[in-house]
C-alpha cells in the first residue's frame, strides 16, 4: 500500500481490540455509504484496509492507518474529522480521520 494513500485515524472499537496485531492489515472490513430504508440498504459499499499503529492504554481506542482497496472508492472523504463506521458482519467500530 502506497503510504501517500493512507489516512491517519482514531478508532473507537465496539469490541476489545487487544487481539489485533500492531502494523498488520485487518481485512474483510467494509464501509457502507448510504442509508437503510424498510430494512433495505441503498448506497455503496467499499472494502477498507485498517492497520493499527498504536493502542491507547486502558481503552478500546487505537490509532490506525486506513485506506480503501480500489481507486474508485471515495478517497476524497478521508479528510480530517470525517467519521464512518466499520462493518464486519455488524458495526464494529467508529473511525475518525485525524
Amino acid at each position: 500500500m502506497d503510504d501517500s494513500r493512507l489516512a491517519k485515524a482514531l478508532i473507537q472499537w465496539d469490541l476489545n481490540p487487544s487481539g489485533f496485531l500492531v502494523k498488520e492489515w485487518l481485512r474483510d472490513i467494509v464501509v457502507n455509504f448510504g442509508q437503510i430504508e424498510n430494512k433495505q440498504f441503498y448506497g455503496d459499499t467499499w472494502t477498507v484496509l485498517v492497520r493499527i499503529t498504536e493502542f491507547i492504554d486502558d481503552s478500546w481506542l487505537t490509532y490506525a492507518d486506513v485506506a480503501f482497496v480500489v481507486d474508485e472508492a471515495p478517497w476524497h472523504l478521508l479528510e480530517k474529522d470525517y467519521s464512518f463506521k466499520l462493518w464486519a458482519g455488524r458495526d464494529i467500530a467508529i473511525v475518525t480521520i485525524i
